[in-house]
């Protein structure tokens, strides 16, 4: 087995903890969802600083110039596709705009495939693989919990519920097992467009999804400030052992 294909099922079993950990939160326990905001705040640190700190500075060394556009080919490509398709997290949290259930199904597979497309990007990079890892592992498991918030409100069945949040899973092996086909038949450029692509993603979901919903809560700020930091110094202390 290859190092790629070892770390890749590695990870995705990880992550997978993480999608069933978020989905059967609040199936099991009431009081989980006054929780959200602190989940959401920390994976919006560790998604922001994971972009800035890690996935942009690789990605302009493998790109240079050209970087910048694929970023906001990223952030661009999420953006409509949320503005005029489909949902993402914000449904658990009452979102007027949007519609739910098996549209937030949709919504919520397309994100993880690109974060799919990010892991495998990573993994094609020395010592990035494990920080996308991370940035995922702990976006999923609010992920998962929003959409089971959503799909319980609807009436969807526990057994019905647990198999939707498989979605979540399998999009992930897909995107980076596409990664790397690519990779194989295009070489090191396609692994630079496939970071700064990814970049742009990830500061969609930190900027756009995750941080405009904590925000809403003024009563709980300090904590929730607290956990969006402790994201970002999570991913600055990462960057310095990596550094090292």
């Amino acid at each position: 087995m290859s190092d790629f294909a070892l770390k890749l099922s590695l990870y995705s079993i990880l992550i997978s903890a993480s999608v069933f950990s978020g989905s059967l939160i609040p199936l099991t326990i009431s009081w989980a969802k006054k929780q959200l905001p602190l989940l959401l705040a920390f994976s919006a640190g560790i998604m922001l600083g994971a972009t800035l700190m890690h996935l942009l500075p690789e990605a302009y060394e493998l790109m240079g110039r050209m970087a910048p556009f694929w970023v906001l080919a990223g952030f661009l490509f999420l953006y409509t596709f949320e503005k005029f398709v489909t949902v993402h997290i914000c449904e658990a949290l009452d979102c007027e705009v949007h519609t739910v259930g098996v549209t937030a199904v949709l919504g919520l597979s397309v994100h993880s495939l690109a974060d799919g497309i990010a892991l495998g990007s990573g993994l094609l990079v020395p010592q990035l693989g494990f920080v996308v890892f991370l940035t995922i592992f702990f976006h999923k498991l609010p992920e998962a919990f929003a959409l089971t918030s959503i799909l319980m409100h609807e009436g969807y069945r526990r057994s019905k519920i647990l198999l939707l949040n498989l979605l979540l899973i399998v999009m992930v092996p897909v995107g980076a097992l596409m990664v790397q086909g690519f990779a194989h038949s295009s070489g090191i450029s396609f692994t630079g467009i496939a970071l700064a692509f990814s970049a742009g993603t990830f500061l969609h979901i930190s900027l756009s999804d995750l941080l405009p919903e904590v925000h809403k809560y003024e009563t709980r700020r300090n904590s929730i400030f607290a956990g969006f930091l402790l994201g970002l110094i999570l991913m600055f202390l990462l960057y310095r052992f990596l550094q090292a």
